[in-house]
């Protein structure tokens, strides 16, 4: 028995979208962990993990309940990117957190139009552009 309703299909529409972003973020993490691997060194290995948490805190919901409420959640996660800028062991991060930060207050979580998986993976990937070319630039570490 399939769903029949509109809202049951809307729903079974979202939980599916739900589920294609989660991959995509296990994805991105499973990147940024991988490029640890190049180097075992401390620092790579500490800015390999400030790039993971950075990239968690990032990553938000594209579909919310409430869009007022999923907007505040946003700015807290720039606001957690700024203290974290005082943390990067180098400029080149500091730099990277602190673009994130600014793509994240400008973010909207739930659009006046209809949001697309591939619309939301579109803007975090430019969201997270700078952040992925310093965490991935193996001459950084």
């Amino acid at each position: 028995m399939g769903v029949t309703s509109k809202a049951g299909r809307a729903g079974a529409r979202r939980g599916r979208h739900v589920g294609a972003v989660a991959v995509a973020m296990s994805a991105i993490t499973a990147l940024l962990v991988g490029a640890s691997a190049c180097d075992p060194g401390q620092e790579a290995l500490d800015r390999t993990e400030m790039c993971v948490k950075i990239v968690k805190i990032t990553l938000f919901n594209p579909f919310p309940e409430d869009a007022a409420k999923a907007k505040r959640d946003v700015q807290e996660r720039a606001e957690e990117l700024d203290r974290l800028t005082a943390s990067a062991p180098d400029e080149k991060l500091r730099k990277a957190i602190e673009s994130t930060a600014d793509s994240l207050r400008t973010a909207e979580p739930k659009d006046s139009g209809a949001r697309t998986v591939v619309g939301y993976l579109t803007e975090q990937n430019e969201r997270l552009k700078e952040l992925r070319n310093t965490c991935l630039n193996a001459n950084d570490f």
